[in-house]
């Protein structure tokens, strides 16, 4: 007989490690999996740099909002003890650093997630869920790429969102010349193999200012462009009032908000998070600029109210055909590599979004959709099932709620710990009601 688990969680980044963290330390639920495509799951592995001088790669987030602290600040999980199980609290506290350095943060959730290994099966790309009836009592298959299928009661989705690619670059993405940041080091390597030295990076947002810092020290041969429709690089708004954004209440405050609120709540902490950058990169960005015109070299030129009109691949490499919106002029380059630093795509029915994540579509027959047709998800982010699926075990997204929970579920760290409480709380409630109404069902008979 086919095993079936209690629990199944696609991916093993931040957001489902911390809800296996909490599994073990509650145990709770120890007939669970997670799942990861990768042989070795890295956190953001293609967008760490490896030089400590770099201040620009920190986690641009405080040390306490981690995978456990919110959750339990006596966690064995939490970062302050990860640096002390690995010897190096004391050194990392005399450095006396605001926000840790993107490598340490990266060796810190490997090292949780070497803890809870056991329920780990890497190499497990996941190619769809489905929904069985078994005896009417409704279980999720999940087909992989290769391999045997996984049954699981409760799917808990955490394979973080999908990138977002501009129209004009969508077929041009199969060659290798044109990828999304969240390709940065295996990809951008590759082309410097081949001799690529002329880039250009598309957006204005923290990862493309650190990109063009990123290039411009440890590739100091290229040339690089960078294309933004904005005047400049905006700053981040990290003041303390509007970081409230981030804390557990402001998320029950948004999810009970109409669509006209959360709109106008949205264009209001926008720049706390999308398309912004924190002061100290935009300083050394800055800083750069002005030590190469003291040199008398210009490797990095940055194009301003800049709108691209087309993309073509070439022969000799990827021709952009922008248009100067300060002159009106059109014109066209052509560059080695094109680094898209355009963000992620959300649940939502405008075209940066996506109506049913790509890993759900197989269940979309049961699925709950809004006048949108985006899936429904309720404040415990269990996506909402048709009618006549009262059965189903829970079908979890974690991390990936932002259209409905607000800013804590874009892609940040801030909310994580905090989150899985609440999926664990819905989980054991959803099965204790399960139970009862067993319960009252064979009584009644």
């Amino acid at each position: 007989m086919t095993k079936t688990f209690d629990v199944a969680g696609i991916g093993f980044g931040p957001a489902n490690i911390a809800l296996a963290a909490l599994f073990d330390e509650e145990s709770l639920y120890s007939n669970s999996v997670f799942l990861d495509k990768s042989v070795n799951p890295t956190w953001q592995q293609e967008m760490l740099f490896n030089n400590a001088l770099d201040i620009h790669s920190n986690i641009q987030n405080i040390p306490h909002r981690d995978l456990a602290t919110l959750r339990s600040p006596r966690s064995k999980y939490t970062f302050m003890n990860y640096l002390h199980r690995t010897g190096k609290l004391l050194s990392h506290l005399n450095m006396d650093l605001l926000m840790p350095m993107r490598p340490d943060f990266a060796a810190y959730v490997g090292w949780v997630a070497e803890q809870l290994s056991g329920k780990l099966q890497t190499g497990c790309g996941v190619e769809r869920i489905t929904m069985l009836d078994e005896a009417h009592q409704h279980v999720y298959r999940i087909d992989m790429q290769s391999g045997e299928p996984v049954f699981a009661r409760h799917v808990v989705v955490g394979t973080g969102r999908e990138p977002y690619i501009p129209p004009a670059f969508e077929e041009l993405t199969a060659s290798g010349r044109v990828f999304h940041l969240n390709r940065y080091n295996s990809a951008h390597k590759a082309l410097l193999n081949k001799g690529a030295r002329k880039f250009a990076v598309v957006g204005s947002s923290q990862s493309a200012v650190e990109i063009l810092l990123h290039l411009s020290k440890y590739e100091p041969r290229l040339e690089l462009h960078s294309f933004m429709r904005r005047f400049a690089f905006p700053l981040k708004d990290t003041n303390p009032f509007m970081s409230e954004i981030y804390f557990p209440s402001f998320t029950e405050m948004y999810f009970e908000a109409g669509k006209d609120l959360k709109g106008r709540i949205d264009r209001d902490v926008r720049r706390t998070n999308y398309g912004a950058c924190d002061m100290d990169v935009l300083e050394e960005l800055y800083r750069q600029l002005y030590y190469d015109r003291m040199h008398g070299v210009n490797r990095i030129t940055i194009n301003r109210l800049t709108d691209i009109l087309a993309a073509k691949e070439e022969a000799e490499g990827v021709r952009l055909t922008v248009r100067d919106g300060e002159t009106g002029e059109t014109r066209s380059e052509c560059f080695d590599g094109v680094i898209l630093a355009t963000g992620f795509r959300n649940i939502g029915s405008d075209s940066r979004s996506v109506r049913v994540p790509r890993l759900l579509e197989g269940v979309q027959d049961q699925l709950a959709l809004d006048e949108d047709g985006c899936v429904q998800v309720d404040r415990s982010y269990r996506a909402q099932l048709q009618p006549g699926f009262a059965s189903a075990g829970a079908l979890v997204l974690n991390g990936l709620c932002e259209a409905t929970h607000g800013m804590g579920d874009a892609g940040s760290l801030s909310l994580l710990a905090p989150r899985a409480q609440t999926i664990a709380n819905a989980l054991l409630q959803q099965d204790h009601d399960a139970d009862a109404g067993l319960a009252s069902g064979v009584a009644a008979q």
